[in-house]
């Protein structure tokens, strides 16, 4: 399956950087952009096929809408002309529904709608996936096995996509802020900066999947390391006086909130 990307922001950059590290190149990926020398200097940076013009997508299998939702209708009005019978439009723009990519076109494309996040680009990320009556299951599951190099995929209800953001989208922020914090105390007791970041990050990675791997509830593993009279559960008794699960899911709540605007 060849790719093409519209567009060339963040969340397209770290995809591309992704399925480079993946093993696929130039001859598997094309991007078109409306800036010429944005796109030069994109593709000079990654292995990837600089697209001069729209048309140059009708060599490609799926194409990635990768503009911001305040111009994806000047793009997709340029799509429609050279959009063919088989391409697949695989839509990363946020808050953007299958419905209203839909009725930018005449006919009915086949559409499946992805929320990746960042970590896509170290193939470690996670991306929800919905899709139209219009994709077959041979395509849908052609599609699911090329964003498996970028990481983990799940295909959910399209009426769940406006909870990605809180769950998966933007709470890596939160794990950052989690690891620079912890680092800044183990910085102040005396430890490395570099070596702070390195394992604390090491020691999510394990969390992370001991949760995933055992398929334990995460309180019987919390509980397995809270041993009776020691120092783990001093810590967690703070983290409740402080309101750490009520933080997250307020933090959560706000990103979902914001979402419904």
């Amino acid at each position: 399956m060849r790719i093409a990307f519209i567009g060339g922001g963040k969340m397209v950059t770290e995809m591309v950087k992704g399925f480079n590290r993946s093993g696929l190149t130039s001859a598997d990926l094309g991007i078109w952009m409306r800036n010429k020398d944005k796109l030069q200097n994109f593709c000079a940076k990654r292995n990837i096929t600089p697209l001069s013009k729209m048309s140059e997508i009708a060599q490609y299998d799926a194409i990635v809408l990768g503009v911001t939702p305040n111009n994806y209708h000047e793009v997709t009005s340029k799509m429609a002309k050279h959009l063919c019978e088989h391409h697949i439009i695989i839509s990363i723009v946020g808050g953007l529904s299958i419905q209203a990519i839909d009725d930018e076109f005449d006919e009915h494309p086949k559409i499946i709608r992805v929320m990746p996040n960042t970590p896509v680009g170290v193939n470690a990320g996670v991306l929800a996936m919905s899709k139209n009556e219009f994709v077959e299951k041979k395509e849908a599951k052609q599609v699911e096995e090329i964003l498996k190099r970028l990481g983990y995929t799940h295909w959910i209800d399209e009426s769940l996509m406006h909870l990605m953001p809180a769950v998966t989208g933007s709470s890596p922020t939160f794990i950052y802020m989690l690891v620079e914090a912890m680092a800044d105390n183990a910085v102040s007791e005396g430890l490395n900066r570099d070596l702070a970041y390195q394992m604390v990050s090491e020691m999510i990675i394990g969390a992370g999947t001991m949760v995933r791997q055992t398929k334990q509830h995460p309180g019987v593993l919390k509980d397995q390391v809270t041993t009776p009279g020691g120092s783990t559960i001093q810590g967690v008794k703070m983290l409740e006086e402080k309101g750490f699960r009520d933080a997250i899911s307020k933090a959560m709540d706000a990103i979902n909130e914001f979402n419904k605007k």
